[in-house]
């Protein structure tokens, strides 16, 4: 699995306005179906999650100059446990929200996992876990230290 990773000066930036994260996109598509997250996990990571403003424009620029294109990507948002109770899958605060009009909706049901980009657009998207999109993987730079 080949993962593009951000500048080492951009990390450092990076670190001390999103509490010391590293960023990651992968090129080629996956499919996130049961154990969704377990791409990220291989590396030690977690899909990104967007905690403000500076981390939404900041995930949505590594996507582009990694793809050349504002295309549909999984970030690591579900209501998997509890449906309409949208949690991120690394544990902190779901307290920043980007839903495109009339999002999230559950669409035909079991729409649990969450894309940015959604055709093309500036906002997120509830989808069925199993469409193939490219992902973003967060992976904290103090573990790099150990």
């Amino acid at each position: 699995m080949k993962l593009l990773t951000v500048s080492a000066l951009l990390c450092a930036v990076i670190a001390l306005t999103t509490a010391a994260r590293q960023h990651h996109v992968e090129k080629r598509a996956i499919c996130c179906p049961h154990g969704w997250t377990k791409a990220c996990e291989s590396v030690n990571a977690n899909l990104a999650s967007v905690r403000n403003i500076r981390d939404y424009y900041f995930i949505r620029k590594v996507i582009y100059h990694a793809t050349h294109a504002n295309g549909e990507t999984w970030i690591g948002g579900s209501d998997g446990q509890v449906e309409r109770y949208w949690f991120w899958i690394d544990g902190t605060r779901f307290s920043y929200t980007r839903w495109c009009h009339t999002q999230p909706d559950n669409f035909l049901g079991n729409q649990n996992c969450m894309t940015m980009n959604w055709l093309g657009q500036d906002c997120w998207d509830d989808q069925h876990c199993g469409i193939r999109h490219p992902y973003v993987c967060v992976k904290n730079m103090l573990s790099f230290l150990g």
